[in-house]
C-alpha cells in the first residue's frame, strides 16, 4: 500500500468480514498502517491465507463514502 501526498491522509485497517466492511465497523478491525507509514515507501502486507481480504481506511468519512476500500479475493497458485 502507498499514497502519494494524499489529502486527507490515509490508513489501512483490515476488517474481519463481509459486514464490517459494508457497514464500515472498525470495532474488530486491525490496524495495518496509520497515515504516516503509507507515505513514502509505504508498507506491504502478505496474503498469506485462501481467503477473503477486506481494506479500508478509518481516516474521516473515507470508507462511509465509498472510498479508500478494498477486497481482494488471492487466487491459489497450483
Amino acid at each position: 500500500f502507498k499514497y502519494e501526498n494524499s489529502t486527507p491522509p490515509h490508513s489501512v485497517y483490515l476488517l474481519p468480514n463481509l459486514w464490517s466492511y459494508s457497514t464500515c465497523d472498525f470495532s474488530k478491525a486491525k490496524l495495518l498502517a496509520n497515515p504516516t507509514q503509507v507515505k513514502g515507501d509505504g508498507f506491504e502486507f502478505v496474503l498469506n491465507q485462501w481467503r477473503v481480504f477486506y481494506f479500508a481506511s478509518g481516516e474521516a468519512n473515507d470508507c462511509k463514502e465509498g472510498l479508500m476500500k478494498m477486497v481482494i479475493v488471492p487466487w491459489p497458485r497450483f
